[in-house]
């Protein structure tokens, strides 16, 4: 549990703590500027595209079945 037997002082805890939390938001803010690097990259590539590729491709013609029945 406790990493030395000597219990903490309030002052060590809050160093303690306040480092994790910087840890924490540190971690947190380089994913989230990754995210926005990726969307942004994402939307470079599509807005780099002509419009006619996005545009829908008809739909195949279905084939006939013609069921032969013996007799």
């Amino acid at each position: 549990m406790a990493e030395s037997p000597v219990k903490k002082s309030p002052e060590q805890k809050l160093a303690e703590a306040k480092e994790g939390y910087e840890s924490y938001w540190a971690a947190e803010s380089a994913k989230h500027a990754n995210m926005l690097r990726l969307r942004a990259e994402r939307l470079a590539r599509a807005a780099a595209k002509p419009a006619a590729e996005s545009a829908a491709a008809k739909p195949k013609a279905r084939k006939k079945i013609i069921r032969k029945y013996p007799g």
